[in-house]
């Protein structure tokens, strides 16, 4: 289920004038828009995410848990962002029953935090049990482990005319030998600093797994021009290099699980 589907979110500039007022007077001051725009793309893709996520939780939870993931009733439909605001409160996506037929069930009205929620149609005790989207059971999936060698998949990288066109042009211009190993480099050269510095690698969530993105510096040593996709093998013995992505992709995936603690990836 998609969150458009479930709720109706009004038109663009509606719903982009909440997600700006909830960016700048409850969130902490974080880049919620890419380069260059002021669309809030990343937080409105955040919410779009978390609630597919949160969706699929509450289609393989008991029927007495449902209601802890996405709260329905008769009057309002409700869930966890995963998100808080700047004194630590959680923030809920509030909506009430949708009074135009044929449409989506739900209309969205307004984001809450714990003690503004009191003043809508849904008890205290059901919105504080609503629980944020879960990523990850083993904490040690979001930590690189040096000892193991990366794989990359070269086939995916350079011969996926959609992947290759992130490499950055004036080395794509060279052709494909040349960049397997300048991006060869690369991956021995970005080892080093994970080890110097664990916080290097930030896990995503794709595909129902952890994955990790460590940085790709091909042009200049002090900004990487792509993040390197890595998965680790079922048996535990090595990480594969699946695709390279632009900073901004690795950004928004990054960003479902938590705001990215690293020096490198930005928005």
């Amino acid at each position: 289920m998609r969150l458009k589907d479930w709720s109706f979110l009004g038109n663009y500039e509606f719903f982009t004038n909440r997600l700006q007022m909830l960016a700048t007077n409850d969130l902490p001051a974080e880049k919620w828009s890419y380069a260059g725009k002021e669309d809030f793309g990343i937080l409105r893709n955040y919410l779009y995410f978390t609630f597919e996520k949160l969706w699929k939780e509450r289609e393989e939870a008991p029927d007495s848990d449902k209601q802890k993931y996405i709260y329905m009733d008769d009057k309002v439909g409700c869930f966890n962002t995963g998100l808080y605001d700047k004194t630590w409160q959680p923030i809920y996506f509030y909506c009430i029953k949708n009074p135009i037929a044929g449409f989506q069930e739900w209309r969205f009205t307004a984001f809450y935090n714990s003690y503004t929620i009191k003043f809508a149609d849904i008890s205290n005790s059901a919105a504080l049990d609503l629980q944020r989207a879960s990523y990850f059971d083993d904490p040690s999936a979001l930590i690189y482990d040096i000892k193991l060698d990366i794989i990359p998949q070269w086939d995916h990288i350079l011969y996926d005319e959609e992947n290759f066109l992130r490499i950055p042009e004036q080395l794509r211009a060279n052709g494909k030998e040349f960049c397997q190993n300048l991006i060869d480099g690369a991956i021995r050269s970005v080892k080093k600093r994970i080890e110097a510095n664990y916080k290097t690698v930030v896990p995503q969530f794709y595909n129902d797994k952890i994955q990790l993105l460590a940085p790709l510096y091909l042009t200049n040593p002090d900004k990487p021009d792509l993040a390197l996709v890595l998965s680790l093998s079922d048996d535990g013995t090595v990480y594969y290099g699946h695709t390279c992505l632009t900073t901004e992709m690795a950004y928004n995936n990054a960003r479902l699980i938590a705001r990215p603690d690293s020096y490198w990836l930005q928005p």
